[in-house]
């Protein structure tokens, strides 16, 4: 039988083409959207597992950026028991770098998002306490030049990614190298050494001492954005966490690990959002399955009634017809999955920041089964509608 149901596909390759292509779009655009939320979550991953102390924001905000803290609290989280290292420090975004501003991008056709993702931002850090750190990122990310120390306190010194040297070419066209001057609100900062952390969320950052990213921003000494707090055993950042935020009731302290349990739940949201969209592609990809199998039966009855007359029950022209769907569903999926892989690594090809497509196995899977699934829906009613017809009648109707 299943056989007769491929030779039947085959006799009519313009119209089974253009089921397989009616599905298979639809597969690729559950495997595609799919890759992109599973880079993303392996982007956040790796750049979580690059910080190995706890933030502390002030309560309820979502980033650095936004949070604004007492500048005299540090003596206070030193107390807290497991607390090695306080770092205050400033976080801001950047004025015009070079002339351009936040929404210079969106005039050359960059999109909102990926001009946002690309915006500058200033850290400013207490150069002494952050020299105390044993976990600080931008340091082991070192590649040329050198990296802030006591002698850079109250300099216009930067440290820079080497994303944003290519971002921000000289007057000779080429990335920025260290020794070069950096325009930053209009003013001049030296350049004194360039890191890549690999990650585009990491790589934004200007690190510069935090007294010089007071008198940039115009921030008051009295206050300061987050705090780094390294503790004596990083195992046992939670538990430092908790104490925390029990002693400072207005001050959110995060952990990693929090970090990524809290991107986590945004990303399970996220996909459960992809998967209601793409369900309508899947709902149209089923609509051309029936339309395809209604009318390779409404062709066939003639061809059905001549089976049934030689002894073919009703189970076995549903089955056939079935197992034609089946085969439309499965042929679909496989080129969904062909086509996902190639434009996965076409796309990785001109991926940066440490952002990839990622195809993993059971996503293939996953494809595999809803296309299938899909594809044997589809031809459900066909086969039924098929497979009721008495014999004479098939080989009347279809005669006519």
């Amino acid at each position: 039988m299943g056989r007769f149901a491929w030779r039947n596909l085959r006799t009519r390759p313009l119209r089974t083409a253009l089921a397989l292509i009616g599905l298979s779009i639809p597969i690729l655009g559950v495997l595609g959207l799919f890759s992109i939320s599973q880079g993303l979550r392996n982007m956040v991953g790796e750049t979580l597992n690059q910080v190995e102390g706890v933030m502390l924001v002030r309560e309820n905000t979502p980033s650095p950026v936004f949070s604004e803290l007492p500048a005299d609290l540090a003596p206070a989280i030193r107390k807290v028991p497991g607390v090695r290292v306080v770092a205050p420090e400033l976080w801001k975004i950047a004025p015009s770098v070079e002339g351009k501003g936040i929404f210079s991008a969106l005039g050359k056709g960059k999109g909102f998002v990926a001009n946002a993702l690309d915006q500058p931002v200033i850290q400013g850090e207490d150069i002494p306490s952050h020299a105390r750190l044993k976990s600080a990122v931008f340091p082991r990310a070192m590649k040329e030049g050198r990296f802030l120390g006591p002698g850079d306190q109250g300099k216009p010194n930067i440290v820079i990614s080497r994303k944003i040297a290519r971002d921000h070419p000289g007057p000779d066209g080429k990335p920025r190298k260290v020794g070069d001057t950096l325009h930053i609100g209009g003013k001049p900062f030296q350049i004194i050494g360039i890191y890549e952390t690999g990650s585009m969320l990491l790589d934004v950052v200007i690190v510069t001492d935090i007294g010089t990213a007071r008198n940039l921003l115009g921030t008051p000494g009295e206050t300061v954005s987050s705090y780094y707090v390294e503790t004596n055993d990083p195992t046992r950042n939670e538990r430092v966490t908790a104490a925390i935020e029990k002693a400072m009731p207005n001050v959110d302290a995060r952990s990693m690990t929090e970090f990524a349990a809290n991107f986590g739940a945004l990303m399970g949201s996220v996909d459960t959002f992809l998967m209601m969209t793409v369900s309508l592609a899947l709902v149209v990809g089923v609509v051309g399955i029936i339309n395809t199998m209604l009318m390779s039966t409404s062709e066939r009855f003639i061809e059905f009634g001549v089976l049934r007359t030689n002894g073919w029950s009703k189970g076995n022209i549903l089955a056939l017809v079935t197992l034609e769907s089946g085969y439309l569903g499965l042929f679909s999926g496989i080129i969904g999955c062909v086509l996902a892989t190639v434009m996965a690594v076409v796309a990785n090809q001109f991926a940066s920041g440490g952002m990839r497509l990622l195809l993993p196995p059971w996503l293939f899977a996953v494809g595999m089964i809803l296309s299938l699934v899909t594809g044997t829906l589809g031809g459900l009613y066909p086969a039924w509608r098929a497979a009721r017809l008495v014999p004479m009648d098939a080989i009347r109707v279809g005669s006519h």
